[in-house]
């Protein structure tokens, strides 16, 4: 069964994993007053916190929809006999 939703708990380590190859992060900038580099780090931080809640929710909807869609045991055994 292929579970697309994990593709969201990938985006933070990309985004963490590019910051020394992007040109407008990795440099003398100023954003906010603060180096580049630190409120990029920080604003993936948060990002994480977010894409992995939303990996969550959606895993725990594809269970409920798996648990939904499958049988019940007791109407396996009725169905046998």
């Amino acid at each position: 069964m292929r579970r697309p939703h994990l593709l969201w708990a990938v985006l933070p380590v990309l985004g963490f994993l590019s910051t020394p190859f992007l040109p407008f992060v990795n440099g003398p900038h100023l954003w906010f007053g603060l180096p580049s580099v630190l409120v990029w780090c920080l604003s993936w931080t948060a990002g994480t916190t977010v894409c992995l809640a939303l990996t969550e929710r959606l895993a725990r909807m594809d269970r409920d929809d798996d648990l939904a869609a499958a049988p019940s045991a007791g109407a396996t055994e009725e169905a046998g006999r």
